[in-house]
């Protein structure tokens, strides 16, 4: 069953909420803010005690970042 923000009857007039209410989007608009999202991507399972290290963490991009080996998920580089 789905939740009510994601449940939309034929002819609704205002399509569901895509983020939940605490949540948002973010434009990164300068290398530093991009270090600090990467940062705090990064901290998330070590915070959580999930993992010691971001390079433990088997979907992270930390490697990529650090050009350590490649991840399971392949990240595009920058243009």
């Amino acid at each position: 069953m789905l939740p009510d923000q994601l449940r939309c009857e034929f002819g609704c007039e205002e399509p569901p909420a895509f983020w939940q209410a605490r949540f948002y989007d973010f434009n990164v608009y300068s290398a530093g803010k991009k270090s600090e999202k990467l940062n705090y991507m990064h901290a998330n399972p070590v915070i959580r005690e999930l993992v010691e290290h971001p390079k433990d963490w088997p979907w992270s991009s930390w490697s990529h970042y650090r050009g350590a080996k490649a991840g399971l998920i392949r990240i595009d580089p920058e243009q």
